[in-house]
């Protein structure tokens, strides 16, 4: 089964793809940065370094399937929410282009990957447009939410819509409720029973079985990676007095534990916040200070603190040590932190895709 992978990045569908049983044949991506590592794992002899603008579907080879895991920065609840038409998200139509122009060549399936906020993105038309215009082409669709935290610890809910042209006649009638649509995403479905939708039988989400100490990578105290006393404290002034209690307490076990650390600006000025419960917090890309993920290691009388390493981001999305980081630090961070979960996408194409 063959795929066409569009705003590809650094390859994670990729390799969600082969890990499925699945090849791609051709790939396209804008980003020189992060073409670098793609062609470090993959090659680049099936990809196409070039505005989607400018790909012309006579030139595409035929597939069973279409990925697209289109900028996010409009849709986001942390972006402008500028929407579908705005300078980024927009690019979406220039796929749905491509669709339209291969006519009776359209692949089968399509997989689109993008952020929750998209299900509220202008009141729901944003996604409604998405979806009429998938209809108009053939595909009868259907909406999941799957959280990396089923497969890897890290918190990372993203919302895929599937699209068949040739449906087995699994209808809007047939909905099952399933944990990959939840309420938010019912709601959205019975908003709109008018638009052809298409229900993939899934079986249950998997249970996580890897803690956040298994992927991180380990340090000795007194390895320069570790922040010094003063970057520390500034670190700890910005907790919140529940967390500084929290980690105290940790502090004073008699064996290592694992929090990850987010700052975020808030009203009251920027404030460090940690995560106890042994997942990490969704990753992003490094556009300040504030979108870098810190680990903090407690235990044995004292606590320190360091930079999440690009491994472990690469850990975080599912990504085997064998692939090649071989960019810069904050680069491989921009890559990893804009990429999906690689074992999830995984589920999804072996359960729905056949």
């Amino acid at each position: 089964m063959n795929a066409l992978e569009f705003f590809a990045g650094i390859g994670l569908v990729r390799l969600a793809l082969r890990n499925a049983g699945w090849a791609v044949v051709f790939a396209n991506d804008i980003d020189p940065k992060k073409h670098q590592i793609y062609k470090a794992n993959f090659g680049s002899h099936d990809f196409k370094l070039a505005d989607i603008a400018d790909i012309k579907a006579s030139k595409l080879p035929s597939a069973e399937l279409a990925t697209a895991s289109f900028p996010c920065i409009d849709l986001s609840l942390a972006g402008n929410r500028a929407g579908l038409s705005g300078h980024y998200s927009s690019v979406f139509w220039q796929f749905y282009r491509l669709l339209v122009e291969m006519k009776q060549r359209a692949p089968r399936y399509v997989l689109i990957e993008n952020v929750t906020g998209l299900l509220t993105s202008h009141g729901g038309k944003d996604l409604k447009a998405i979806l009429e215009s998938l209809n108009a082409k053939g595909y009868f669709c259907d909406l999941l939410v799957v959280d990396a935290v089923n497969f890897v610890p890290q918190s990372r809910p993203r919302l895929f819509i599937l699209g068949d042209r040739e449906p087995d006649g699994n209808g809007f009638a047939l909905l099952a409720r399933h944990p990959a649509r939840p309420e938010g995403v019912l709601r959205f479905m019975a908003s709109f029973p008018k638009l052809k939708w298409h229900h993939f039988e899934l079986p249950a989400l998997p249970s996580r079985s890897k803690a956040l100490a298994e992927v991180l990578e380990h340090f000795c105290p007194t390895d320069p990676i570790w922040w010094d006393k003063d970057k520390a404290q500034h670190l700890s002034d910005q907790m919140s007095p529940a967390h500084a209690l929290r980690l105290k307490e940790l502090s004073r076990l008699e064996q290592a534990t694992f929090v990850t650390v987010y700052k975020r600006v808030r009203p009251s000025g920027c404030r460090a916040e940690l995560r106890f419960d042994g997942v990490a917090g969704c990753l992003r890309t490094p556009r300040g200070g504030s979108s870098k993920q810190f680990v903090i290691c407690a235990g044995h009388g004292t606590w320190r603190v360091r930079n999440m390493t690009a491994r472990e981001y690469a850990r975080l999305q599912g990504v085997p040590d064998a692939f090649k980081i071989t960019v810069p630090y904050n680069q491989a961070l921009w890559g990893f932190g804009d990429a999906v979960c690689v074992p999830a996408v995984s589920w999804i194409v072996r359960h729905c895709f056949r």
